[in-house]
């Protein structure tokens, strides 16, 4: 018999899906793949996004349980900058283009970059 306690929940045990959007995804498999390169520290992201909750805690945001990749999304941002691996001209670009995709597919059909 395993102990429960040891059992590691994989996400399709989860009630409903693990991402309501696939952006939430796409940011995920960065932040992991910047994790598994060895360039992204652990402990450093786990600190970075902490920090960015308990600013949004302390701006009053509301956690209704679809802010956590929002959070994540802006701890990445602010971690690039941190580790000069972008600025902030290269964030707002390539932001730009991803609402002028957005902004010009069709919908119902995945957003791609050009």
């Amino acid at each position: 018999m395993t102990n429960s306690a040891s059992v590691v929940p994989r996400f399709q045990d989860l009630d409903g899906p693990p991402f309501r959007a696939p952006w939430e995804a796409q940011v995920f498999a960065l932040i992991r793949a910047l994790q598994d390169a060895g360039t992204l520290p652990p402990k450093e992201w786990s600190a970075g996004l902490g920090e960015e909750i308990r600013l949004a805690r302390e701006r009053g945001d509301p956690d209704l349980g679809d802010t956590y990749y929002g959070h994540c999304l802006a701890a990445l941002e602010k971690w690039l900058l941190h580790s000069n691996l972008a600025d902030r001209e290269e964030i707002g670009a390539r932001i730009a283009d991803w609402r002028a995709a957005y902004l010009n597919t069709p919908h119902g059909q995945p957003v791609e970059l050009r």
